[in-house]
């Protein structure tokens, strides 16, 4: 009697961790957190994102979806809420490195200096202490002015220069709509303003409604045929 009833007392501590949730694989995981940050930077940026040391809390589940918080940074431990649909799963800690095409400074600018061809390189390589955010381009960055003082070799953010929209809510626009190898262009209106690569709304001629377009160049937007997450 006294061996059964040892062993039914056992089985009852095991009990609450059988009925524990499982965790989530750390592929599963890896993966939602590189697929947030390459997202971040933007669809033409080229970012390939390494997961370094990583830690987890979620649970097990299908469609697990990784949202940085606002203030993560590269080369640092980040951290990130994970969601699967509307359903908030766990959190996650990740040390995130991100090489891309980016533009450094070759001297240093002193705070409201406006940035010469002669101040600026575009490199592609590693990018470090940055927001996970689109980085400027050389063409947006020349003739803007720094924020503040920036030390020769240094990334430049958005943080670090404010870079114009290359298409302003009001602004008349190039519109190009593309099907396969075909193209149609036309004139529309931008309700909201982006910089290149961003999702803008417009509208256009005799289209009803607005349209989700993303910004080429200045001035310049292509129609997207399925509605984008995120538009300005």
């Amino acid at each position: 009697m006294l061996r059964r009833a040892l062993l039914l007392v056992c089985a009852g501590l095991a009990l609450p961790a059988a009925a524990a949730e499982p965790v989530a694989p750390l592929d599963q995981v890896r993966a939602a957190v590189a697929l947030a940050v390459s997202q971040r930077f933007g669809p033409d940026s080229g970012a390939r994102v390494v997961v370094g040391e990583l830690r987890t809390d979620a649970s097990d589940a299908p469609g697990l979806v990784a949202v940085p918080d606002p203030g993560a940074r590269t080369g640092r431990l980040a951290q990130f809420t994970l969601r699967a649909g509307t359903r908030r799963v766990g959190t996650a800690v990740a040390n995130v490195t991100v090489a891309a095409r980016h533009v450094r400074t070759t001297a240093p600018v002193a705070r409201d200096a406006a940035l010469t061809a002669e101040m600026v390189e575009e490199r592609d390589g590693e990018v470090a202490d940055v927001r996970f955010e689109p980085l400027p381009r050389l063409d947006e960055v020349i003739g803007t002015q720094a924020r503040r003082a920036v030390v020769a070799g240094e990334v430049l953010s958005q943080a670090v220069v404010t870079v114009p929209d290359a298409v302003r809510a009001g602004d008349e626009v190039k519109v190009v709509a593309r099907v396969g190898v075909l193209e149609a262009w036309g004139v529309g209106r931008a309700s909201g303003s982006g910089r290149v690569g961003d999702v803008v709304r417009i509208t256009r001629g005799s289209a009803r409604g607005l349209q989700p377009a993303r910004v080429l160049s200045p001035g310049v937007v292509e129609v997207l045929l399925t509605q984008p997450q995120e538009i300005r």
